[in-house]
């Protein structure tokens, strides 16, 4: 374990699911878990962005676009500036 491993805390997430998986596990079993896992993450990630589109009424598109920028301070700026 490195020193900065061993100085942070493990999230409740992760306190629960050491405790639920105290089981040894094929590799084949752990890569199933890793895909239902991000499957669950994937789900609730698209719910919010459906959410996010019908208070914006912005296209996927115009989204991905909103997200292209080079500087992130002038990005920050510019979402300011069209907030107030």
């Amino acid at each position: 374990m490195t020193p900065t491993s061993a100085s942070k805390k493990l999230t409740n997430a992760q306190v629960a699911l050491l405790e639920l998986f105290n089981v040894e596990m094929s590799d084949e079993e752990v890569d199933e878990l890793r895909r239902v896992l991000m499957q669950y993450y994937r789900a609730k990630l698209e719910t919010e962005i459906d959410q996010i589109q019908q208070q914006t009424g912005k296209t996927t598109a115009q989204m991905e676009e909103d997200m292209r920028f080079d500087n992130r301070s002038e990005r920050l700026r510019t979402i300011r500036q069209q907030q107030s």
